[in-house]
């Protein structure tokens, strides 16, 4: 079992007409079966099979379109039944644009020139050709990639690839981060010492603010129009996805890499829901219910498997209240402020950097492998923090439009 991901390819030209009907096809059948499985209380993928031979004879497919769409059914009917359980107002689920989910065992990809080939039916196929670019070449070509699945869509094509991952080494050292709003904060203890560590990235906050900004001022300028303003808002919230994603993968491949070339072990917080308090202003909720967190986390998380690099999660409650060197916890405070002081021993530290001391304390106390190993608290007193990659030596993100040519581009 490998890392799944997907590559994806935009199509500049319409699909085949036969490829179309599929995929109108592949649609009616997902919906179909929602109804079926949620009348008959099918939960099991084999309480289906018999409903997808009988559609595949029906709509004259190949029976693994059908089956496959049967096991995308049951998916939105569990998701259907949970929120029902939970007692969340819910309808049926209904897929509305065509699509289609082919497995390995109904099409044939050409890696080097991009042809795809699709079974309709026993004997009839049909095929696109991809727009596959070098970097997608360079990754299918590698020994370890298998190609698994495609989703076809009527303007793109992604490829599933499952790579073999390998196993994960020893470690020697440990890097606790500390995730916060615009970096990643702690330390790295090593067999030589301890340092303080960082990892910013602040222009998320801005990308995501100057998003914000638009939106309002596009909310205003086209109230009269929704259908527009639907439009329009939309194309915004899909800028600044991609932008804030492009500036985390970044971030995440440098911790990652730094990490393996330490041969340590990243530590990190097991982040949950994360609860917003009502006394806080309207703007800080809206700004806490954007953090990225999680999608930090996932790209860390999947890079760190690919690379063989070990994760560790560490529960997160009182890391950023408690005190390193004599283990008092301070009581909650209103504002909490950019340092930490322990009432009891007088301790001093850039509250981040504390928080990420008490996760590499955490976890050098409960793994047995890295016994030999020791937070220095003396260390990140006397030290500067240090970043683990400078933003000046790596090529910048694209940057966004500003000024009357972002104006001009709203006039519609």
């Amino acid at each position: 079992m490998g890392v799944r991901r997907a590559l994806l390819c935009h199509l500049s030209s319409p699909l085949p007409a036969p490829l179309s009907l599929l995929l109108l096809d592949f649609r009616r059948i997902v919906n179909e079966a929602v109804r079926e499985a949620f009348e008959h209380g099918f939960t099991a993928r084999g309480s289906l099979v018999p409903f997808a031979q009988r559609v595949a004879r029906d709509y004259r497919i190949n029976f693994h379109h059908a089956r496959r769409a049967t096991e995308l059914a049951l998916s939105l009917d569990r998701g259907h039944r949970r929120q029902i359980r939970q007692g969340v107002s819910s309808t049926l689920p209904y897929v509305r644009r065509p699509l289609l989910i082919a497995t390995d065992d109904s099409f044939h990809l050409d890696p080097v020139s991009g042809k795809l080939r699709l079974s309709l039916r026993s004997g009839e196929w049909t095929s696109v050709l991809l727009p596959l670019s070098d970097y997608h070449r360079r990754v299918l070509a590698e020994p370890r990639v298998a190609v698994k699945e495609v989703h076809v869509s009527p303007t793109r094509v992604s490829v599933v690839v499952e790579k073999g991952v390998p196993e994960p080494y020893s470690p020697t050292s440990v890097l606790a981060l500390d995730t916060n709003e615009s970096s990643l904060d702690g330390v790295m203890v090593a067999p030589t010492g301890t340092e303080p560590v960082t990892v910013p990235f602040p222009e998320v906050r801005v990308v995501q603010q100057r998003h914000h900004d638009r939106r309002r001022r596009l909310s205003r300028k086209k109230a009269h129009d929704r259908r527009v303003a639907r439009r329009l808002l939309g194309r915004e919230g899909r800028k600044e996805h991609e932008r804030i994603v492009q500036r985390l993968h970044r971030v995440s491949k440098a911790v990652v890499e730094v990490a393996r070339t330490q041969r340590a072990a990243i530590v990190l917080e097991r982040l949950g829901h994360f609860p917003v308090r009502r006394r806080v202003s309207r703007a800080t909720r809206r700004r806490l219910s954007s953090w990225p967190r999680r999608e930090l986390h996932r790209q860390l998380f999947y890079k760190s498997e690919e690379r063989g690099v070990p994760v560790v999660l560490v529960d997160p409650r009182n890391t950023s209240r408690t005190c390193p060197r004599c283990g008092v916890i301070q009581g909650r405070r209103r504002r909490v402020g950019a340092w930490f002081a322990c009432e009891g021993c007088g301790w001093t530290l850039d509250r981040q950097i504390n928080a990420g001391a008490n996760l590499a304390r955490t976890v050098l106390a409960e793994t047995r492998e890295l016994g030999g190993l020791r937070v220095d608290l003396d260390a990140l007193l006397e030290d500067a923090v240090r970043p683990l990659y400078l933003s000046e030596s790596i090529r910048r993100a694209r940057a966004e439009r500003r000024g009357r040519e972002t104006e001009n581009a709203y006039e519609e």
